[in-house]
């Protein structure tokens, strides 16, 4: 009679590390170095809105997703429920989704906003799932300029068929600066306890650095520096303008590896969408839209 014995811890590692690698060079283009390779890094590509930005999210303060700094949402005054799609290179097992929540609650006198989130990606063969939450709060140190800062508590979880699952718990976390009236800084780090999915196989550890720049009416700039510790960081940037003000055109870049973005977004009463495309030169091009609805 056949027994079959479940995986052991090597061998769930080994054909993690195998998928993780042709996740990658898929992901990155034949050896790029994008900063997501210790699961598959979707839960930092962005948002919506983002994803036309060259997937720019440091010092969004209207960043939504279970990807936004989670400092956008302090200050919130409405709530708003937000999804989000994604299908990379036009391959189904790189087709990834996610639901997100932003709740303003008040504690008392403590005025904060509370944030939730789910995402999945893969296929049959290997499921990623992402469970967050979090909350966001306004800080105030006696001057005219409030600081913004945010904390999240993300539940990691990988299943391979036929070698078991692993989970892990990540806190991240996030703030915006102030600088000038249109000047604004943010801040965003992942995974700073350095959770690992199995021994030997850590979560990637992530810091943006990035600016926000209000030009004029209607017209936005954005940029970030994205590092990775243990790649070379990344330089993305976009620019947003609204010809009408119901109406939002984008456009971005990012290097490591070079990819180019574009995107539109609709305001329609209490509902938001978003649509968003990114051409990689080697793989070709990989659509996103999102969908909001603010309360």
């Amino acid at each position: 009679m056949n027994v079959r014995h479940p995986p052991s811890l090597a061998s769930l590692a080994l054909m993690q590390g195998l998928i993780r690698a042709v996740l990658c060079v898929i992901a990155v283009g034949l050896g790029g170095t994008e900063a997501a390779c210790g699961q598959s890094g979707v839960d930092l590509w962005g948002n919506g809105r983002a994803a036309g930005l060259g997937h720019t999210t440091a010092a969004l303060a209207e960043g939504t997703g279970v990807h936004a700094n989670p400092a956008a949402g302090a200050g919130a005054e409405t709530r708003r429920v937000a999804f989000f799609g994604r299908q990379s290179y036009g391959l189904a097992a790189l087709r990834y989704g996610s639901v997100s929540l932003r709740w303003p609650q008040a504690l008392w006198d403590w005025q904060m906003t509370l944030l939730g989130g789910a995402s999945t990606f893969g296929g049959e063969g290997y499921r990623e799932g992402h469970y967050s939450l979090g909350i966001a709060r306004t800080l105030s140190f006696g001057t005219s300029r409030a600081v913004s800062a945010g904390l999240l508590v993300r539940y990691y979880h990988t299943r391979i068929e036929g070698y078991g699952a692993a989970g892990a718990v990540g806190l991240h976390v996030g703030a915006l600066f102030p600088l000038l009236p249109a000047l604004r800084l943010g801040v965003h780090a992942t995974n700073i306890n350095a959770p690992a999915l199995t021994k030997g196989e850590p979560l990637p550890q992530t810091l943006a650095l990035g600016l926000h720049y209000r030009v004029r009416s209607g017209v936005q700039v954005v940029a970030d520096v994205f590092k990775d510790l243990s790649f070379p960081a990344s330089l993305r940037g976009g620019v947003e303008v609204r010809p009408l003000s119901p109406i939002a055109l984008r456009a971005g870049i990012t290097s490591s590896p070079v990819r180019f973005t574009g995107g539109v977004g609709l305001r329609l009463r209490r509902l938001r969408v978003h649509l968003a495309a990114e051409q990689h030169r080697t793989l070709g091009w990989s659509p996103a839209g999102a969908l909001s609805v603010r309360w």
